[in-house]
């Protein structure tokens, strides 16, 4: 599970903590979880430090660009003093927790960025620019590993199987080298179409070569509960999910009290229990049956 505070809920095998989200906040850790830390998705650095914001031809990557779909604003990859500070916190975090796992790590998307440390960095590399792009972040990556040492360490990837390289200068491949296995979100306030969700899961599990974890959304910060997604339809997406061989579902939600909601009405909706098992999502079944033998 991934939640936005540090509360521990019974029946996940791998509980995470929102430590520090893409708005720039920094929690405490919880030695008893694994620690979520977004790195150059930062609306608080962005907005004390203009000058280390990502940019294209198309302008920065703020969420007041509207040619982008940003959701948060993004800091440059080469900025000097934010890689320090990122890398500290993920070594100091470490140490604490059972884990790491890491997002927004990457590029904003096509075209970034352009700034002049981007430049710079680009013209001595003496590579092709995709290629420079995707070393950047795989190199990130590595120091990220060297900081977090032998504790599991999950990466972050965005929704997109096919392009993550030049939108995002993403190299599965490369990135596989030092990765525990891969988080990849599907956040959405609605699942109504699974048959889309199902089917990125598919082609993350065809081309990664470690363990894919697939994320669902159950409310998260400031969401109004009637304009997120059902439970059963987050169910049914996630045996949807469950049937394409992934390794295994991450569920995000704000708090602890969310969380244990979503599980009592999961065991309670027989009726759903009973539709689910001709989805052929066994996985999902039984995480329900764990579920009902903690509420009893």
């Amino acid at each position: 599970m991934f939640i936005y505070e540090p509360t521990p809920v019974e029946g996940f095998d791998l509980q995470v903590y929102r430590l520090k989200s893409e708005r720039g906040i920094v929690g405490t850790p919880n030695p008893k979880m694994t620690t979520n830390i977004a790195c150059f998705g930062d609306n608080n650095m962005a907005s004390k430090h203009p000058d280390w914001v990502q940019m294209s031809k198309d302008g920065p990557a703020l969420r007041t660009n509207k040619k982008y779909n940003f959701r948060w604003d993004i800091v440059c990859n080469q900025e000097k003093q934010m890689i320090d500070y990122m890398l500290d916190m993920i070594e100091d975090t470490a140490e604490k927790t059972k884990g790491i796992t890491v997002s927004s790590m990457h590029y904003a998307d096509h075209g970034f960025c352009t700034c002049p440390r981007c430049k710079e960095a680009y013209e001595k590399s003496g590579l092709d620019w995709l290629e420079w792009r995707a070393q950047t972040v795989t190199d990130f990556i590595k120091s990220v590993k060297e900081r977090v040492k032998n504790k599991p360490f999950y990466v972050g990837l965005l929704p997109d199987p096919v392009n993550a390289y030049e939108r995002f200068g993403m190299d599965f491949d490369a990135l596989a080298e030092y990765a525990t296995a891969f988080i990849v979100p599907h956040w959405s306030r609605s699942y109504a179409t699974p048959w889309y969700f199902e089917s990125l899961s598919r082609g993350f599990k065809k081309v990664l070569k470690k363990p894919v974890y697939p994320g669902l959304y159950i409310r998260g910060p400031g969401d109004d509960p009637k304009e997120v997604a059902k439970p059963e339809q987050i169910l049914k997406t996630a045996c949807r999910i469950a049937r394409t061989g992934v390794d295994g579902l991450i569920f995000l939600a704000e708090n602890a009290q969310i969380m244990k909601d979503f599980q009592k009405t999961a065991v309670e909706n027989r009726k759903l229990k009973e539709e689910l098992e001709d989805y052929g999502g066994k996985p999902i079944l039984d995480l329900i049956n764990r579920w009902e033998n903690i509420l009893e």
